[in-house]
Formats: structure tokens, C-alpha cells, sequence
């Protein structure tokens, strides 16, 4: 038992020219596997508009026998909330509540606005509108784009500092930066020209940019030659600093809590760093190692436990048991994780049962950097319910990561699958006290409630809560 992505409602980006306002996309979706007949094989956009069709992340009007993509054709909100959620690997929400008085029922793109909206990628203009028809600045979408996948800061210094000599003091500078430094956006002859809106050719471009690391634009003086892609910012009040990758190499020097140092290798449990202008190796496990450029999860090594199983059915109650719903919840986040670069460890993936410590020297064995074990509660009153997440600190070294993670993951459970907040608390559990690395036990909710148990074994939710324990752990990643 035991057991935001707030982005900016504005939605629509970069580089545009003059384009029509668009009609709709509306009725006219079709899968893509053949060629628009408006976008040649010399167009400049065609490889990205092309991936992101393969990846049915985009779509054309059919007219007669062709179809068209209308590359020049402006992007509206309603169009962008489609691309952006499906982009994120997400459906419609068909029967989402939504509250915009100019998003009717049977508008084309309501399920995927309410999915948007569900997600946090977007809202509202600030009144009862959505404005599903309209544009949005370069501006604007800059915000979207690095709120929706969670870019990483580059550091406060080089994102106060103007790139665009008409972004200085800019109320978006630092997203703007963000998207110049990750290779997404490089504006024209100096300038950004935040104030334009989008195309639907620059858009997928943007897009396709922010998504698969092949189109994105040389990344500018980002890693100096020899430096992995890793920083790590140290998490223990003193990390020794050794000679050689070994825990009786030559002490060579110490580093301090929230020093943060360039990686240029890891091997096991040892990074190598540079030290006084020499290679030098720390131990790994009191590093928060962080991707410089794209996806914040990229490489980290994660473990996924999912509770009980085999003669342990965990709790249950009203049929339902834990041990099958939590290694459902498991296997969807490990797909999230793993289509975003991770390399993920299933302490199991069927129904058998490895013991606690099992799942600790499965952790320990492929030198986790994290580990996340999911659960469902349970108790004697049937009304309580609602979600909370477990870390600890009595002895496991990484306490306070493990707190700020099992933080993101709490308020990502509450607000997407719309669960009572219990709250984060520290317990020394078997798995979290036994684990070195950023530990946490989470609690979806109470299988012994009607109301929790049904999202509990509800197919959708059961996908909500993965995506919710995914967006934590980009979130925990991302942050500073």
C-alpha cells in the first residue's frame, strides 16, 4: 500500500511573414503518409512538415483528390492546442468540462483544447473566451514552447542578457533566450520580431525543433569541446573529489553544496570532472546531474518500482486489487520516460514479487539516479481519500532532492487527476530509507474509496496518473 506545466494561455510562435487567417481544420483531418501538394521538395520547411505528418502530429485540408498543408496559412489557437497535445504524445479529451463560451460542444477542436487545457498548455484569454480562431505573437509562443516541454534554463546570467536587439527588456526575454540557446529559434538579420505571428510552416519547423534534437540549429557557444551535454549541481554538504574513479583514489579536494560543475564522463557511479584545471571523479550520487539541452530526462537513469505483485496482491477492495493497477500506471510512465530519452529499470514488468530489498539492489545495480515507487492506500473508513507521496530522511543521503521531487509529483497527481491533497510526508520506508539516491514512494489514492477506486482502475486515469508522475520528474529536472 502507501501510496504545471502552468503554461501561459497565449498560444502561437516564430518567424512570420504574411499569411490569411486560416479557416479551421475542423473536418477535414486526414492521416499523412503521402506528400502536400503545396509543400515541394524544395520548400524550406519540407523535412520537418513531413516528420511531423509522419507522426500525425499535423494535418492537411484534403480538397478533392489532393491534399493540401497551406504552409504560408496562419496558425490559430484552437489548430496549435491539436499540434502542441498530440506533439506531447497526448489524445482529445472528449468529455473534458470546459468553461470557454466560444468553444461550443460541438466545435472541432474542443476535445483537444479541454486536453490542453487539462494539461495546463493553455487557457483562456482571461475572460470567458478561448478565442480558438485567432494568432498569437512570436512572443507568446515562445512562452508555450518552453513551459510545454519543460526546456531547461541555460543559467539566470545568459537569460537576462538580450540575444535580439528588439527583445532587450522584453517581458519574455528569458524564454526567448531559452528558445535561442536550446537551437530552436534564431530569429532574422539580428532581430526576433516578437510582436509577428506564425505561419503554419514556421510553426511545424519550431515544433519539429523542439521535439527531435536532428532539426535543431547549432546551438551557440552552449559546451565548450570535451564537455558531455551533463552538468551536475552537488546535493551533500562536502563531496570529496578523487583522483582516479574509486572510493581509495587520492583525495585531490572537496566541493560544496550547490556547486555545480561540468560532466565530461560518467562510468557507474563516477562522473569526471574538471578540478583545478585537471580531470578529477565524484561520486555521482550527490550530483542532481541536469541536461544542458534537450530533454530534461534524456540518459538519466531512473528506476520504476511498481508495488507488491505475484502472492503480494497489495490492497484491495470493491475487486480491484493494488498490485495490478499500479504496475499498469508503471508501465505507462515508463514509456513516457523512455520516448523522452530516459533509460528506465522496472524493478517488474509482470506479476511476480521481488522482495523490498530486491528492488533496492536493482536500483543500486544499474547505479539509479533515481527511484520511483508507486503505490495505491487503502484504510478501515472508506471516506478517506485523495493522493500523497512518501520520502525520506533518516537515512537516505538525498533527502532534500527526494523531498522537492516527491513536491513536483504531488502537485502534478492533484492537479491533473483532480485528487484531495494529502500532501508530501516523510516516512523511513524499506525502499526510500535503503535507496542513496532521490527516493520517493507515491500514493495515488485510496482503493478502499469509490470515488478514487474508480479512477484508480479507469484506463484514462490510469494514463493521467503516469502522465502526472512524468511531468513531476521533468519539473524536479528542470528546476534550478
Amino acid at each position: 500500500m502507501l501510496g504545471k506545466r502552468h503554461v501561459y494561455g497565449w498560444f502561437i510562435v516564430f518567424l512570420a511573414f504574411f499569411s490569411v487567417a486560416s479557416h479551421s481544420w475542423a473536418n477535414t483531418e486526414v492521416k499523412q503518409e503521402g506528400r502536400f501538394v503545396d509543400v515541394e521538395d524544395g520548400h524550406w520547411a519540407k523535412n520537418e512538415i513531413d516528420f511531423l505528418a509522419n507522426a500525425q502530429i499535423i494535418n492537411g485540408y484534403q480538397i478533392g483528390q489532393t491534399l493540401q498543408f497551406r504552409p504560408a496559412q496562419m496558425v490559430t489557437r484552437a489548430e496549435a492546442a491539436k499540434m502542441i497535445v498530440s506533439a506531447l504524445g497526448q489524445t482529445e479529451w472528449k468529455d473534458g468540462a470546459l468553461s470557454f463560451q466560444d468553444v461550443p460542444a460541438n466545435h472541432w477542436a474542443r476535445g483537444w483544447i479541454a486536453r490542453a487545457v487539462q494539461l495546463g498548455i493553455m487557457g483562456g484569454d482571461g475572460t470567458t473566451n478561448f478565442r480558438p480562431n485567432e494568432s498569437l505573437s512570436r512572443a507568446e509562443m515562445s512562452i508555450v514552447l518552453v513551459n510545454a516541454f519543460s526546456l531547461p534554463s541555460k543559467g539566470a546570467a545568459v537569460e537576462s542578457a538580450a540575444v535580439f536587439k528588439d527583445t532587450a527588456g522584453h517581458w519574455a526575454l528569458a524564454h526567448i533566450n531559452r528558445l535561442y540557446y536550446h537551437g530552436i529559434a534564431n530569429g532574422r538579420e539580428g532581430q526576433f520580431f516578437p510582436k509577428d505571428a506564425i505561419s503554419r510552416a514556421e510553426f511545424a519547423t519550431l515544433v519539429a525543433r523542439t521535439i527531435n534534437d536532428q532539426f535543431r540549429l547549432p546551438l551557440p557557444d552552449l559546451i565548450q569541446q570535451g564537455k558531455t551535454n551533463i552538468q551536475g549541481t552537488v546535493t551533500t554538504a562536502t563531496l570529496n573529489v578523487r583522483q582516479t574513479p574509486s572510493a581509495t583514489g587520492t583525495l585531490v579536494g572537496t566541493l560544496q553544496k550547490g556547486q555545480v560543475v561540468d560532466v565530461y564522463d560518467i562510468n557507474g557511479y563516477w562522473a569526471k570532472i574538471a578540478y583545478n584545471g585537471q580531470f578529477a571523479y565524484v561520486h555521482k550520487t550527490y550530483l542532481k546531474l541536469r541536461n544542458i539541452a534537450g530533454s530534461p530526462v534524456k540518459g538519466r537513469i531512473i528506476v520504476v518500482d511498481a508495488g507488491h505483485g505475484g502472492k503480494d496482491p497489495g490492497a484491495m477492495s470493491g475487486g480491484a486489487n493494488e498490485k495490478t493497477i499500479v504496475l499498469e500506471v508503471a508501465k505507462l510512465l515508463k514509456d513516457k520516460l523512455e520516448r523522452a530519452g530516459a533509460i528506465v529499470i522496472m524493478t517488474r514488468e509482470t506479476d511476480v514479487y521481488p522482495t523490498l530489498q530486491d528492488r533496492v539492489d536493482i536500483a543500486k545495480n544499474n547505479y539509479a539516479e533515481m527511484f520511483v515507487s508507486i503505490h495505491t492506500n487503502s484504510a478501515t473508513n472508506t471516506s478517506a481519500k485523495g493522493a500523497e507521496v512518501y520520502y525520506d530522511s533518516s537515512k537516505n543521503p538525498n533527502a532534500e532532492e527526494s523531498k522537492k521531487l516527491a513536491q513536483y509529483i504531488q502537485e502534478e497527481i492533484v492537479r491533473m487527476a483532480n485528487m484531495v491533497d494529502r500532501g508530501v510526508k516523510n516516512s523511513g520506508l524499506y525502499v526510500l530509507r535503503n535507496n542513496s539516491v532521490t527516493s520517493v514512494l507515491v500514493e495515488l489514492g485510496f482503493i478502499s474509496n469509490a470515488e478514487d477506486r474508480a479512477k484508480l482502475t479507469s484506463a484514462e486515469y490510469q494514463n493521467i496518473y503516469a502522465e502526472a508522475i512524468y511531468q513531476g520528474i521533468v519539473k524536479y529536472y528542470t528546476a534550478q
